[in-house]
């Protein structure tokens, strides 16, 4: 079969096709060549044999109807657009041809000019489609391009910022636009600049007198959490260890059905790493007076496993601490691999009654740890649009998707949320240290660092910081832009290791500016 690249090629099937002479001629002065067939069985042996581009299918003919066609046609070309024209106007029909994917649904008596239209959405949608997307792109570049000049101080309009680069670098996934995407990777580059820029010289007052307008990570029970349990409302909890915000937006559609939701943000605490900030989420507190109360977690900073086995503990003690009490308990569940995922869901009835469910999800943390090591994780998450299809896919087919469908279906109200972010990272930036010093590679924290100025921020007192101070965590350094710290020893086996991987513990929008979704159940 020898396909026509010059014209749209039209198969016409009706059993009056001379009646429709007319609208034949319109077509093609129009510019596309038409076929026509007087019945289902000629038309079933064009579509065989020769090369159409869609077909414009009458519903009412003697012998094999419309739908009979259709559905022989779905068998032999499942992708080729179909329109289905008709004098019947049941419902019951139009649900039987959009069942089987129609593209477009025309009632007798037609005009040429609604052939042509209907033509036009299939053939034409694609390149109208870009070019609206593209003038809108424009637009917030051209905003954005301003509001980031002028200069940015709220918290809240970097995260409706941070939320439509998002955005819009999902769009561009799908609609690819090469001649604009050297203008969203400009905007987010001055964006990631500006941001750093500020937190840098706001972050100090921000964890001890200036409050933001969104919540760090100690206020997110309290701002998001605490008031439905005040309420007497059933919730569920469910905290995403390295979630993105671009996760979240690839993820939200497979829950429009069932739930309304809601997008607000908050702001990953330094650094943007599981033993800090999500300790912090659970104990309503930030890291030096979770150290006061909890002096052995941050004992051993090498260690992330230790300095989050108290979890539970942190959220038990924050409902107490917060006067909440639960009639029918919590529950606290921290996931890690499938299988307990899986038996997790399929036991959910044994938790349902509790007021409070609270889950901490960790595969999408595993998968950047995991991609850095593996040659196949690289093929299948080779950039940020595959880091998001992956975790899209993830989440459509795991025990995560069940349990919120369940709690749901139950009446829970739901609070998705990360502990952090993560950045893709490319430069490595030598750090000088002593050997106790932490080996992570967005943060480092030790009593005798240098690392160059440009590529960290530089903290020398961690209590201006609120974070814990320890005989090993006098100072800290937080990577900035897309570098990573390597030490001189080994440097350049690492420098060949680690550039392109997804790290967090620094200083970007990335990891710090992060999703919080409340999802309703519909009425």
């Amino acid at each position: 079969m020898s396909e026509n690249t010059n014209k749209a090629v039209i198969l016409w099937v009706d059993d009056e096709i001379h009646l429709l002479r007319p609208h034949i001629l319109f077509l093609e002065e129009k510019g596309y060549e038409v076929k026509t067939a007087t019945n289902g069985v000629d038309a079933l042996e064009i579509i065989k044999h020769e090369y159409v581009s869609a077909a414009l299918l009458d519903e009412m003919m003697d012998g094999l109807d419309g739908l009979a066609v259709l559905e022989q046609i779905r068998l032999l070309r499942p992708g080729m657009p179909v329109v289905m024209i008709t004098k019947n106007e049941e419902e019951s029909l139009m649900e039987d041809a959009i069942g089987k994917e129609i593209s477009d649904y025309l009632t007798k008596p037609i005009n040429p000019s609604q052939v042509l239209m209907s033509l036009k959405k299939i053939f034409d949608r694609a390149d109208i489609a870009r070019e609206a997307r593209a003038r809108e792109f424009m637009s917030f570049y051209r905003q954005s391009s301003e509001a980031l000049y002028g200069g940015i101080s709220s918290l809240q309009e970097w995260a409706r910022l941070h939320e439509r680069l998002a955005f819009w670098q999902i769009e561009f996934d799908k609609n690819i636009q090469y001649d604009l995407e050297h203008f969203l990777e400009e905007l987010t580059v001055t964006a990631n600049r500006e941001f750093e820029r500020m937190v840098a010289n706001k972050y100090a007052s921000w964890v001890r007198q200036e409050a933001p307008d969104i919540p760090l990570s100690p206020q997110l029970m309290d701002t998001y959490v605490a008031p439905l349990l005040k309420e007497n409302k059933k919730t569920f909890f469910i905290v995403v260890d390295c979630m993105r915000y671009d996760h979240w937006l690839a993820v939200a559609p497979l829950f429009y059905d069932q739930f309304d939701l809601r997008l607000e943000s908050h702001l990953s605490i330094l650094p943007t790493a599981t033993p800090y900030s999500r300790n912090a989420i659970f104990a309503g507190m930030f890291p030096d007076a979770i150290n006061i109360k909890y002096p052995d977690i941050y004992a051993d900073p090498d260690s992330e496993e230790s300095m989050n086995r108290y979890e539970d503990k942190l959220l038990a003690d924050y409902l107490k601490k917060s006067g909440i009490f639960l009639k029918n308990g919590h529950s606290f569940h921290k996931v890690s691999d499938s299988k307990f995922g899986d038996n997790l869901a399929n036991r959910f009835s044994d938790i349902r009654n509790n007021d409070l469910i609270v889950l901490v999800a960790n595969f999408v943390d595993i998968l950047a740890h995991k991609r850095s090591v593996s040659d196949v994780l690289l093929e299948i998450v080779p950039d940020e649009t595959g880091y998001r299809n992956v975790v899209r896919n993830w989440v459509e087919n795991s025990y995560l998707r069940r349990m919120i469908e369940l709690a749901g279906e139950a009446g829970f109200n739901i609070v998705i949320s990360s502990d952090h972010g993560s950045l893709r990272v490319n430069r490595g930036a030598v750090v000088k240290a002593d050997r106790d010093s932490t080996d992570s590679l967005r943060y480092k924290t030790g009593r005798n660092l240098v690392v160059s100025g440009k590529s960290a921020l530089y903290i020398k007192e961690a209590a201006e910081y609120r974070l814990p101070q320890t005989s090993l965590t006098a100072t800290y350094i937080f990577a900035r832009d897309d570098y990573f710290f390597l030490y001189p020893n080994n440097m350049k086996k690492y420098e060949k290791i680690y550039p392109g991987t997804f790290q967090h513990g620094g200083v970007s929008r990335d990891e710090m500016l992060l999703p919080v979704a409340l999802l309703r159940p519909k009425r």
